[in-house]
């Protein structure tokens, strides 16, 4: 009897310090004891775009306040450098802390490690795995999935009161489509350079990795009148053989554009140029009257006259050494569509001579309005960006590569009626993929795993000139839109949130560290879309890595904690 008086008395004493510690956990959470007592499994972080796959342990990693570094892999030393340095100066620009850089082949407690030598090659050349403890590393095949893995790591951080803590866990992330792009259309409104290296910056946050840049254009309604040199054109490139050629009102020197890649380069964004012709081209025809053509509006380049490709080629000698990307623009949207013949020999030859270049070319859809019996060389990457001048289905079948640029859904015009001033974000959230050209009419939509299908960009269209909007207004539309389409180009969903936390989560984690873009304004409810197109309708004219994709089959099983659970359509 008495010693089950004292079992009993010895239960009810463990009881009471159990209670204790609740009570202290309960009052002061912080506590090295609470910290213990909740030694819960971590559920993923959220980050833009979500992860991929997430397998959370108990605790947390802690950035000392010094001690630590950012180590680099010694056999990896020469790829990671630029890697290292980008994550260096962002690092600083969260947490006020300039972690040294230093090789070796571990890391201590504390230490940020990045790595190349990862065995997993069905995250192919932008997946990476980040595995958190004692210390970080990230691992991955290539420098453009490692950089990757810095950017979700800092996106964390910044949502941490100290910025100096992660939850322990490991990840693996990889995106579903290769290209994901933004097009800026400077050729009608000039961009300062420093804004453009904000927006590879912004780009690179977001992990979007293709910056189009839109290099010529011209007014609406140039006509064939005499007051035709009059209207506005410009041409954004500064050359050193055609004097005037470039606009007064602001152009980018060859330094400018050598300082813009070799950024986007330590940042993993593509600079892709595009020099629009045969039509847009009232800055060319202005510069060479002659060249202008003799039957349609005056800023159509003239493909009847062999002096054109001349002139063309030239322009293309001096520029094309300028550029770093393998694949360049060529323009060539909304020609006449009576003179298909002659627009589909220019595609042809420039295709051609960029092949000869040792390049590929990139093009605007316009085939299916300009019909002809000229075979076009489908050798290039054609962005579909009206679904009349050109029909997706039928581009996959003449065996294009295509990026998905629908005008519908993913044109920003400011200041339009016939487009939309800011895109539907919430719509593309909810209802829009990458493969998805018609919501309407699933006919015109791709499977989601076509392997012809490289990604998707969004533009950004000065159709009313520098009056249209300031650069505060560009960065207004750019940024909402930039962040919802990040989430959808990098196709993950496991871990996706609902749009009502996804959108409170774009304001904290904002733009990217070290940018100083113009974000004194408010976002407003996107107005509805009023009458398409771009431009005039064309009846009113005379290289993806499947390795990258889902592979949920093949995978381990993981003990995940999902945000929620997200369904297209």
């Amino acid at each position: 009897m008495e010693r089950k008086r004292l079992l009993l008395s010895s239960g009810i004493i463990i009881i009471l310090c159990l209670l204790g510690i609740i009570l202290v956990a309960f009052i002061n959470p912080a506590s090295p004891i609470a910290r213990q007592a909740a030694s819960v499994i971590n559920p993923a972080p959220n980050v833009i775009p979500s992860l991929r796959e997430w397998r959370g342990a108990t605790g947390e990693f802690e950035l000392p306040s010094n001690n630590a570094h950012i180590v680099i892999n010694s056999p990896d030393a020469t790829r990671l450098q630029e890697t290292a340095k980008a994550f260096q100066e962002d690092l600083r620009a969260v947490n006020k802390h300039t972690l040294p850089i230093i090789t070796a082949t571990s890391a201590n407690a504390g230490d940020f490690f990045l790595t190349l030598h990862s065995n997993d090659i069905a995250i192919g050349n932008q997946g990476y795995q980040l595995s958190i403890g004692d210390s970080v590393t990230i691992s991955a095949i290539t420098s453009q999935g490692a950089f990757y893995g810095t950017r979700s790591i800092l996106q964390i951080l910044v949502q941490d009161d100290a910025h100096s803590h992660l939850p322990r866990g490991w990840v693996r992330d990889y995106p579903s489509y290769a290209l994901r792009g933004f097009m800026l259309d400077v050729g009608r409104k000039f961009v300062p350079l420093n804004q453009l290296k904000d927006y590879v910056k912004l780009l690179a946050w977001y992990k979007l990795n293709d910056f189009h840049l839109h290099l010529n254009d011209n007014q609406f309604e140039v006509g064939t009148g005499k007051d035709w040199k009059e209207k506005y054109s410009a041409f954004r490139l500064k050359s050193e053989h055609f004097e005037g050629l470039e606009a007064q009102d602001g152009a980018y020197s060859k330094q400018d554009m050598r300082q813009l890649q070799d950024l986007a380069r330590a940042y993993s964004v593509t600079i892709t140029p595009e020099i629009d012709a045969p039509a847009h081209a009232l800055a060319f025809t202005k510069y060479r009257p002659d060249l202008a053509s003799t039957k349609y509006d005056k800023d159509f380049l003239d493909l009847n006259n062999p002096k054109t490709y001349t002139f063309m080629d030239s322009i293309w000698d001096e520029f094309l050494p300028w550029f770093d990307a393998p694949e360049l623009h060529i323009g060539v949207d909304e020609y006449a569509v009576s003179d298909a013949d002659n627009y589909r020999r220019y595609i042809n030859h420039y295709i051609s001579y960029l092949k000869q270049h040792g390049k590929k070319a990139r093009i605007w859809g316009s085939l299916s309005e300009m019909k002809s019996s000229v075979a076009v060389n489908t050798d290039a990457t054609l962005e579909v960006w009206n679904n009349s001048w050109s029909n997706p289905i039928e581009m996959k079948k003449m065996g294009f590569r295509i990026i998905n640029a629908n005008d519908k859904m993913l044109y920003i015009v400011p200041q339009s009626t016939y487009y939309q001033d800011h895109l539907n974000t919430q719509m593309l959230y909810e209802k829009w993929e990458p493969y998805i050209f018609d919501l309407n009419n699933p006919q015109l939509n791709f499977k989601p795993d076509d392997p012809q299908l490289e990604g998707a960009i969004f533009a950004e269209w000065n159709d009313q000139l520098s009056a249209g909007v300031t650069e505060a207004g560009l960065h207004e539309r750019i940024k909402p839109a930039a962040q919802v389409l990040s989430e959808k180009m990098w196709g993950s969903t496991a871990n996706r949130l609902a749009y009502e936390q996804f959108k409170p989560l774009t304001d904290i984690i904002d733009d990217a560290p070290g940018t100083n873009l113009p974000n004194s304004w408010r976002l407003v409810n996107p107005p509805s879309l009023q009458v398409p197109p771009h431009t005039i309708e064309a009846t009113q004219l005379a290289s993806i890595d499947i390795a990258t994709r889902d592979k949920e089959a093949n995978l381990p099983a993981l003990s995940r904690n999902q945000a929620s659970t997200y369904n297209v359509l």
